[in-house]
């Protein structure tokens, strides 16, 4: 299982789990943004993905870490935030949920970032998720 199906799998539990929310790897479009408020956009941390092995060199079962950004775009904070804390929640649901390969989560609590404009807020947290290679 490589990154992109951990990002498909994260984008499709969220979806699942908050239904009328526009989760995906990308902003709606601009045209459609205010009737897709709040919204949740996942999209994978550049960089290598780093690789312990459990047993040493030649051991077969390796874990591999994937970085994930997720923000949640929103017209206020106070719309955001309960949102922020459902995605967080969910998060730590993926090492129990069958298919996904997600075996631990690490996400702190989002925090503010740059507001995409004045009128439009976010929250973001950058979060690790361990997957079996």
């Amino acid at each position: 299982m490589n990154d992109t199906d951990i990002l498909l799998q994260t984008i499709n539990v969220l979806s699942e789990a908050l239904p009328g929310i526009w989760v995906a790897d990308q902003l709606p479009p601009a045209k459609d943004m205010d009737d897709n408020l709040p919204c949740v956009i996942v999209d994978i941390l550049p960089g290598a993905t780093k690789s312990t092995a459990w047993g040493g060199d030649g051991f077969p079962v390796r874990l591999d870490e994937v970085g994930l950004d997720i923000e949640v775009f929103a017209q206020s904070r106070g719309q955001a935030t309960p949102l922020a804390e459902k995605v967080r929640a969910l998060l730590y649901q993926l090492p129990h949920i069958a298919g996904t390969d997600v075996t631990a989560v690490d996400c702190p609590v989002f925090a503010t970032r740059e507001d995409l404009n004045p009128r439009v807020k976010v929250l973001g947290a950058e979060a690790s998720l361990d997957k079996h290679s």
